[in-house]
């Protein structure tokens, strides 16, 4: 199982040597290669982490394997643009501390977080189920868009109207829109879904404010478990008590 790690600043925000503390503290993964203004290079070490010491441009950055592993930096192209962060590596060697996580977003540029079963994220937000199903996901996962509407497209191939998925992620301003097994909120976020409104949902096994002013939501019990009927329930609820899917229709 593969777990992401999902972080949106607003576009300035600039911290020095933050990109690469983060990379040495969470990529715990053996790199093949650095992407950088479209041209992919044979990862150096030495040569690419001085890359991410001195980074504060809008250029994308992506250091990954052959395993699917990523460490990302994108200055998104919605409406409203963030600065978005992606990591995205095995559980066995990726399970981050609420305090390891909280410390990092501690900024008042931080709008929104996520940390998610990445397979089922990825099962429940493509629309080609081709492009992915080379991979090794758990059948449990698989069988949660056994009942999502589908046509037949080019080829012959399904394309599954992901808009009756629960864990469908889409970017809107300011982040990307996911309902995650924990999520962390401040800064712009609040502007989009009052405080008072994530705080009062009534369904998540955790909610607290942060003493740095900060909303933390555990949704459910397991990073393990997106996929159980209870689960799948609170993912709805989620959904329509921030009412994402207006959230979508309006910064999307």
């Amino acid at each position: 199982m593969k777990v992401g790690l999902s972080l949106s600043f607003d576009e300035s925000f600039f911290v020095p040597s933050f990109y690469v503390n983060l990379f040495k503290e969470f990529a715990r993964f053996s790199p093949e290669r650095l992407t950088q203004k479209y041209k992919t290079k044979k990862w150096n070490r030495s040569e690419h982490i001085k890359i991410l010491e001195n980074y504060q441009s809008h250029e994308t950055i992506a250091i990954g394997n052959n395993n699917s592993d990523i460490f990302s930096i994108v200055i998104t192209g919605s409406k409203h643009p963030h600065r978005h962060i992606s990591i995205v590596q095995e559980n066995e060697i990726f399970h981050p501390s609420n305090s390891e996580i909280e410390r990092i977003i501690d900024h008042k540029s931080f709008n929104a977080g996520f940390l998610y079963n990445e397979d089922f994220e990825c099962v429940q937000s493509t629309s080609f189920i081709e492009n992915i199903d080379h991979r090794n996901i758990d059948k449990d996962i698989w069988r949660t868009i056994e009942n999502t509407p589908y046509k037949i497209g080019l080829f012959d191939k399904k394309e599954y109207d992901i808009k009756f998925n629960p864990g469908r992620s889409v970017l809107i301003s300011y982040t990307w829109l996911m309902v995650a097994w924990k999520m962390w909120f401040g800064g712009e976020f609040f502007k989009l879904v009052p405080k008072e409104r994530i705080l009062s949902f009534p369904y998540a096994t955790e909610i607290k404010e942060l003493p740095t002013g900060q909303v933390f939501v555990q949704l459910y019990d397991k990073i393990e478990d997106p996929h159980t009927p209870d689960n799948i329930f609170r993912q709805w609820k989620w959904r329509e008590w921030l009412d994402y899917d207006g959230l979508e229709e309006k910064y999307g």
